[in-house]
């Protein structure tokens, strides 16, 4: 964690070496579900008359996608959280969840919820122990209003989606997710990754040529402290989509009281319009 990147990946010892952390099922499932809800929304915005790649007419942003970079053709598609959360419920899209921006707007597809489901489940079968076991030796904020808990329930889900990143996309500029501690990106790649497909890079110092890419097979997992200097690189290749899952863990906080506190991450999800209407 030298560099604030950690890789999890399936044992060396694995009779398979391309098998990752989380089935090829449920992640073959999601990559279903990222195509599906990615071309449902951009059906939405052509229709509105707006050039659904983003090249024509530059970025956009809907509370159900996002196109950030000039140039189009990379695209941040927020999610409900549907995984277990601290009480051992699973989310339900038909409710106004509280993840990014607020309410996620058009809802999702019986196809696209179950493959979410499944990938959010297994997430949380992973994530939140690890960031246990990081912050439990946490120096940096860990004082009595941040929980210790050694049941993981010292972290939620703050923002959840897709990125996906067309052939033709351009490398974003070197950026943090934010400023604040206690925030950690969850990346699942859903589609093996090489060099062509613009993989996640991250600068180790200020020497821009001094840079980390790590290339993971499909259902392993990449955790990044928020802080991090990265960028996602361009893709070039010729007609291969790469699709990847995120989620953006953030440590809990309590009130004077007890009472648990969670907030969204507002900083790179702040209210937008919504698609679901149209």
């Amino acid at each position: 964690t030298r560099f604030g990147v950690v890789a999890l990946t399936s044992s060396p010892s694995n009779n398979n070496s391309n098998t990752g952390l989380i089935s090829t099922q449920t992640i073959d499932r999601a990559n279903e579900s990222a195509s599906s809800r990615l071309e449902d929304m951009q059906t939405r915005i052509s229709n509105r008359g707006v050039d659904p790649n983003g090249i024509e007419d530059g970025p956009y942003r809907f509370a159900e996608i996002i196109c950030r970079d000039e140039g189009g053709l990379r695209y941040d598609v927020p999610l409900p959280w549907l995984g277990d959360d601290s009480n051992g419920s699973t989310g339900d899209n038909n409710r106004d969840d509280q993840v990014g921006s607020g309410r996620i707007g058009a809802p999702l597809t019986n196809m696209e919820k179950e493959g979410v489901v499944d990938l959010h489940k297994a997430m949380d079968e992973i994530v939140p122990h690890v960031l246990e076991a990081l912050w439990s030796g946490d120096e940096e904020g860990n004082n009595d209003d941040i929980t210790t808990n050694s049941d993981s329930s010292n972290s939620y889900v703050a923002a959840s989606g897709y990125l996906i990143n067309k052939p033709g996309s351009k490398s974003q500029n070197w950026h943090k997710d934010g400023p604040d501690a206690g925030f950690i990106d969850c990346f699942v790649p859903l589609i093996d990754l090489n060099e062509e497909l613009g993989p996640t890079s991250f600068r180790l110092d200020d020497d821009e040529d001094d840079e980390l890419v790590p290339l993971l097979n499909k259902g392993n997992i990449l955790l990044f402290d928020y802080r991090t200097i990265h960028r996602g690189q361009g893709n070039t290749s010729e007609d291969t989509t790469r699709t990847l899952a995120y989620a953006v863990y953030r440590r809990r906080e309590l009130d004077g009281d007890g009472t648990k506190k969670e907030s969204g991450d507002v900083h790179n999800f702040p209210a937008a319009l919504t698609l679901e209407y149209d």
